[in-house]
C-alpha cells in the first residue's frame, strides 16, 4: 500500500501560475485557461460540499438535534438560549464544587455545547439580511457622494459663467479696430466676433485653449516684436490699450 497523501490546508504558492500569464503568452494564446466551473462536489478545508447545498444548512442535515420549533422568532429564541447558557453554566459550577469527577459534568458540557451551536446557527441565519443591509448602506453612501460632487460642480460652473458674463459686460463698446498687419487684424476680428456672439445670445462663449510649444511661443513673440517696430506710434498705442484691456479682463477672471 502506498503512503497516504498529505493534503495541506493552505493553497499552493501562486508563483507557478503567475509566471504562465506573461504578456507574450497572453498575446500568443498560450496562457492557461480558467478552470471549468464545479458542477457536482468540491473539497474545502478538508470537508466535502455539494454545489446545490444551501448557504446555511439546516441543523438536521448536520446531525444536530433541533431545540426550537420550525417557525419561531429569532430574537426571542436568542434570548432564551442566552438565559439557558447562563443557567447551565451555574449548574456546571455547582457540579464542579460538589463532585468534580461525576458523569454529570460531561453531560452538562455537552448541553452547553449544544446551546452554543444553536445560538451560532441562529446568528448565521441573519447573515443574508446583514449582507443586504450592508449593500444598501454602501449604495446610499455612493449616491450621496455623487450627488454632493455633482452639486459642487454645478456651483463652480455657475460661478465661472457668472464671472465670464461679468467680464464680457465690462468690455468697452468702442474697442479700437486694428488695421495693419494681417495676423493682428485676424486676431482682432476673432475677438470681436466672439464678443458680439456672446453679447447677442446672452450666453458666455466657450473659450477653447490649445497647448503651444515653447519654441513656437518664443518665435511668435519675436515676430510680434518685429511687427511692432514696423507699426506707427499711433497704431501701436491703440494696440497697447487693447492689450491692457484684455489683461485686466484676464486678471478679473483669475
Amino acid at each position: 500500500m502506498g503512503e497516504p497523501q498529505q493534503v495541506s490546508a493552505l493553497p499552493p504558492p501562486p508563483m507557478q501560475y503567475i509566471k504562465e500569464y506573461t504578456d507574450e503568452n497572453i498575446r500568443k494564446g498560450l496562457a492557461p485557461k480558467p478552470p471549468p466551473p464545479i458542477r457536482d462536489s468540491y473539497m474545502m478545508f478538508g470537508n466535502q460540499f455539494q454545489c446545490d447545498d444551501l448557504i446555511i444548512r439546516p441543523l438536521e442535515s448536520q446531525g444536530i438535534e433541533r431545540l426550537h420549533p420550525m417557525q419561531f422568532d429569532h430574537k426571542r429564541e436568542l434570548k432564551k438560549l442566552n438565559m439557558s447558557i447562563l443557567v447551565n453554566f451555574l449548574d456546571l459550577l455547582d457540579i464542579l464544587i460538589k463532585s468534580p469527577g461525576s458523569i454529570k459534568r460531561e453531560e452538562k458540557l455537552e448541553d452547553i455545547k449544544l446551546l452554543f451551536v444553536h445560538m451560532h446557527h441562529l446568528i448565521n441565519e441573519y447573515r443574508p439580511h446583514q449582507a443586504r443591509e450592508t449593500l444598501r448602506v454602501m449604495m446610499e453612501v455612493q449616491k450621496r457622494q455623487r450627488l454632493e460632487t455633482a452639486e459642487r460642480f454645478q456651483k463652480h460652473l455657475e460661478r465661472v459663467v457668472e464671472m465670464i458674463q461679468g467680464c464680457l459686460a465690462s468690455l468697452p463698446d468702442d474697442l479700437p479696430q486694428i488695421e495693419g498687419s494681417e495676423g493682428a487684424g485676424d486676431g482682432t476680428k476673432s475677438v470681436s466676433a466672439a464678443v458680439s456672439v456672446g453679447g447677442s445670445s446672452g450666453q458666455a462663449p466657450r473659450l477653447k485653449t490649445e497647448p503651444m510649444d515653447v519654441e513656437e511661443a518664443g518665435g511668435s513673440c519675436m515676430a510680434a516684436g518685429h511687427q511692432d517696430r514696423n507699426i506707427p506710434t499711433s497704431k501701436r498705442d491703440k494696440i497697447w490699450d487693447q492689450d491692457a484691456a484684455m489683461c485686466s479682463i484676464i486678471d478679473e477672471i483669475a
